[in-house]
């Protein structure tokens, strides 16, 4: 389980990063960087379903290796993060909801019904439950919170020498 404290300091973490992004390429949070922010979360959650391979029924290549499948997934939770702090969300008012969804088939579906739902009402609540549902992979696949600190930070480090190299 990922505790409120951790989703608190992902928050701030990732708000650093966007100043950083957004001062070096002159950048505004307006609603063209959330749209783009959007699509590059169902773009992350993509590519961490196909190295998961849960929904690959045709195929008998065992999953990714954990370290390429966290790299994937926070790869989307750095989008998710960042949709939250530009709608303003308070992480501080963040309440952990677990959805009793143990698998991550049910897990995508639910996560690409609801952000549907989230790109009409962009409101707190809705937010908040995608977090939650996203989370719940974590759960689902049994990714510690500390695996999870430690790719964020490794990922997040990466992020910043890629901004400083114009990536």
């Amino acid at each position: 389980m990922i505790t409120k404290e951790t989703i608190i300091w992902l928050s701030e973490q990732q708000k650093k990063l966007d100043n950083y992004i957004g001062q070096k390429w002159n950048l505004q949070n307006d609603e063209t960087i959330l749209k783009k922010r959007m699509v590059a979360f169902l773009v992350e959650l993509g590519e961490y379903a196909n190295e998961e391979r849960s929904f690959k029924f045709w195929s008998q290549k065992p999953e990714a290796e954990l370290n390429v499948q966290l790299d994937e997934y926070i790869d989307g939770i750095h989008f998710l993060i960042s949709i939250g702090n530009q709608i303003g969300y308070d992480f501080n008012t963040y309440q952990s909801t677990d959805f009793g969804i143990d698998n991550n088939i049910d897990i995508y579906l639910t996560l690409i019904s609801m952000f549907s739902e989230f790109i009409k009402t962009r409101d707190f609540e809705t937010y908040e439950d995608l977090l939650n549902i996203y989370l719940q992979i974590c759960e689902a696949k049994i990714y510690s919170e500390t695996e999870i600190i430690e790719a964020y930070k490794l990922k997040n480090a990466i992020n910043f020498k890629r901004q400083d190299n114009n990536y």
